[in-house]
């Protein structure tokens, strides 16, 4: 595709020339229908599939730049090669997709296009989720601890730089859930202000990595979930919930050969996004201060220059620096040897089991 092109355009070329009508079903990839798997008494389930044993290594942690749907496919196409190459099974790498919570490929008004509305854009992903088994539940809104589970999501398109039709059209699963948005966080926007949505966001990502191991998925590709302007979740803070689930939970630690990070961003900075957010917010109070005595004693002029004297800080480092440090392979090591790491997972799993997570259910697509 010639020139700018923008995300409608491409829905529009891509259910016109890749997505057969419904009434040539002979030509049509057809989506997998949906249906509930409830999962209320999650730690039921998760003794009956158990798999690790002390001595299991961690998974390699991968973190790069591109675009994680390609990345997941790319993965996928190089490991099956070497496994069919020796008699072996073709390989499928799960992308775990941060999602609009109450309705596939949307987002809120005041927020930039997110990577699932442009996902939805070059693949069948919508019209996946659209199309749930006939008399199950509805599958929005998205459980705050649930997920949904697609297991063939064709892609018809590359990327938004250029759009390149893919050929052959090669498919992979999806797992979608909702992550954290916009929570409150502290000045330096690097903590949560309230704790509770530190819990839904640990939630959240035990719970997506739990799907990709109920369909025996050792290997997983994750965007920069929960992060950008559009969420706005302390970076440092998620990769740690990352790294702590999987170093430490016994139901998922070892059960990984690979997890890779894929920033199609860089140079995206929330911690950026949350300082400019926070400083708006500064020089709009100091303004309201300063013209509600501009007609007193004439001290506003004052109030000018002490915001003009506060410090600018440095930059924010990039969500990939971050994730490149907290994953750093000598600092993995050093979480793995950390006994207050594996306490405070474990008295958070003891409080999930003892029943303050309840109403868990995923949805399989």
């Amino acid at each position: 595709m010639d020139g700018e092109v923008t995300p409608d355009q491409v829905a529009v070329d891509t259910e016109g020339n890749f997505i057969p009508p419904s009434g040539n079903p002979a030509f049509r990839v057809a989506p997998v229908l949906s249906f509930p798997i409830p999962y209320n008494r999650p730690t039921e389930k998760m003794r009956k599939d158990r798999r690790w044993t002390p001595g299991i290594p961690p998974p390699d942690f991968l973190v790069v730049a591109g675009d994680p749907v390609m990345v997941a496919l790319s993965h996928a196409a190089a490991d099956s090669e070497e496994s069919e190459a020796i008699g072996g099974a073709t390989i499928r790498v799960p992308f775990i997709c941060d999602a609009h919570h109450s309705s596939p490929g949307s987002r809120h008004s005041d927020d930039q296009p997110t990577y699932e509305e442009e996902f939805c854009n070059r693949s069948n992903l919508l019209d996946t989720l659209r199309t749930p088994k006939p008399n199950t539940q509805p599958l929005y809104p998205i459980s705050d601890a649930g997920g949904i589970f697609s297991d063939i999501v064709v892609v018809y398109l590359g990327p938004r730089d250029n759009y390149d039709k893919l050929n052959p059209i090669p498919n992979l699963p999806v797992i979608s859930v909702s992550p954290v948005r916009r929570p409150g966080v502290k000045r330096d926007g690097t903590e949560y202000s309230y704790e509770p949505d530190l819990e839904r966001m640990r939630h959240k990502i035990w719970g997506a990595l739990r799907i990709c191991l109920r369909y025996k998925f050792d290997r997983v590709v994750i965007g920069d979930f929960g992060l950008g302007d559009t969420y706005r979740n302390p970076p440092k803070l998620v990769a740690e919930l990352w790294q702590s689930l999987l170093l430490h939970d016994p139901d998922l630690r070892g059960q990984f050969k690979y997890v890779v990070f894929a920033f199609p961003d860089p140079m995206q900075s929330t911690t950026q996004f949350l300082r400019d957010e926070r400083a708006r917010k500064l020089q709009a109070d100091y303004e309201r201060r300063r013209l509600s005595i501009s007609a007193g004693d004439g001290t506003s002029s004052t109030l000018t220059g002490r915001m003009a004297d506060l410090p600018t800080p440095p930059p924010a480092p990039t969500d990939m620096a971050i994730f490149e440090s907290v994953f750093d392979p000598d600092e993995t090591q050093r979480a793995l040897q950390d006994p207050w790491g594996m306490r405070r997972h474990n008295k958070w799993r003891s409080e999930m089991i003892s029943g303050k997570l309840r109403n868990l259910s995923w949805w399989e697509v």
